[in-house]
């Protein structure tokens, strides 16, 4: 189904849309268990990291030959396998961990199991490190999303704030994506090659991240089902929203904001009890959260 478009140049109309006795709510249904993400560019694409192409090229250099496993084996395990030794390193626990999960992290049996044929990567009992690793900024195959829409309107503004330190200013509005949990579980998209199928991942225990738990985070993922072998070149495949636009059975939100209202934006997330301070519980989030505000004050003309 097409994606429905919501735009938005006043906040106060922007906040009440979504708004969890909004409208936006109102119209996926009383009984639909809504999911949400913000983005700092309306335009961005719904697309992991691990399966976008600048960071793939960031991190992987060049290779004359690269395959579907490939891309699982050298880039999305050694990425884990680093994260997980690390870990280790400073005493930290791994969410999952057990002595017959590190026999399947060891390299030979990852090898074993994903290096010919990669479809069903990644199986469930590798969720909790994944998303362990993807709250702590290693590239992976999740997508966050949150249960609240307060907290993706807080992390649109945030990203926004991040690209405008990058380039100077911002003239792209902002994204609120929503869509219920239940349509978009197991989703297919097949192509002449390849078999892709979106899986929400929520309800993992909170003691995966303390970040995850403030967050009230979940995930999308895109899963090979056929397709992802040995022989076949490496093809990051459809973004998410791609997938879900040419469902006919799932409607995906865009919630537009103008990006005149990024800092009071930022102190409206902040009256509600959304910042920094909250989202990352800990030192860093509180110095997150010092210096947003600052931010959120010079970007409404308040400073």
């Amino acid at each position: 189904m097409p994606i429905q478009e919501h735009k938005f140049s006043d906040l106060a109309e922007f906040w009440r849309f979504i708004s969890p006795d909004g409208d936006l709510i109102q119209i996926m249904g009383r009984t639909a268990r809504p999911i949400f993400r913000g983005q700092g560019k309306a335009s961005w694409p719904l697309e992991p990291s691990a399966l976008r192409q600048a960071v793939i090229d960031q991190y992987n250099g060049s290779r004359s030959i690269y395959r579907q496993t490939d891309h699982v084996m050298f880039f999305e395990y050694e990425l884990l396998s680093a994260y997980a030794h690390h870990c280790d390193e400073m005493g930290l626990a791994i969410p999952g961990d057990s002595h017959e999960f590190r026999q399947k992290v060891e390299f030979f049996a990852f090898a074993e199991k994903f290096g010919s044929n990669a479809n069903e990567w990644p199986t469930e009992d590798f969720y909790p490190l994944l998303a362990s690793a993807q709250h702590h900024s290693v590239p992976t195959r999740l997508l966050d999303w949150t249960r609240s829409p307060f907290v993706a309107a807080y992390f649109a503004g945030i990203q926004a704030f991040d690209l405008m330190s990058s380039c100077g200013s911002l003239t792209e509005d902002i994204v609120v994506w929503g869509v219920d949990a239940r349509e978009v579980h197991r989703v297919r998209h097949e192509t002449t090659n390849a078999i892709t199928e979106i899986h929400h991942v929520g309800g993992l225990p909170g003691i995966t991240s303390k970040n995850l738990a403030a967050q009230k985070g979940c995930f999308l993922l895109v899963k090979w089902i056929v397709g992802q072998s040995r022989d076949a070149d490496f093809d990051k495949g459809p973004t998410i929203d791609e997938i879900l636009r040419a469902n006919a059975d799932v409607t995906l939100h865009k919630v537009v904001l103008s990006h005149q209202h990024l800092g009071n934006l930022i102190f409206k997330c902040n009256d509600y009890g959304f910042s920094a301070a909250t989202l990352f519980p800990g030192h860093d989030g509180a110095g997150k959260a010092a210096k947003e505000f600052k931010l959120a004050k010079r970007h409404s003309g308040k400073l």
